[in-house]
């Protein structure tokens, strides 16, 4: 996810040098998947982090899941999304 991500990150880039244009919604999301691919690949996910930890999770849900460790890979990504479209878009 993190190489495809980032290959495509690189692409809206270049065609906005190139072409003058680029697609707002990949500009944002494409570098927010990167984060979460790269970091799918260096830390255990929230669910096994919490069921090590011995936690229940039968009542939780949605956001409730997210370790703080992972609400900040959620913000991260979130600041990259939008960190890349706003430097498209200043271009």
């Amino acid at each position: 996810m993190a190489l495809v991500s980032g290959g495509f990150t690189a692409w809206s880039w270049y065609t906005m040098l190139t072409a003058g244009y680029y697609y707002r919604n990949a500009a944002m999301l494409f570098p927010a998947f990167g984060v979460f691919g790269l970091a799918l690949v260096l830390i255990p996910g929230y669910r096994e982090e919490r069921l090590a930890r011995g936690e229940d999770i039968s009542g939780l849900s949605g956001v409730e899941l997210l370790t703080p460790r992972w609400r900040a890979v959620l913000i991260l990504a979130l600041a990259a999304g939008f960190g890349n479209w706003a430097l498209m878009a200043l271009r």
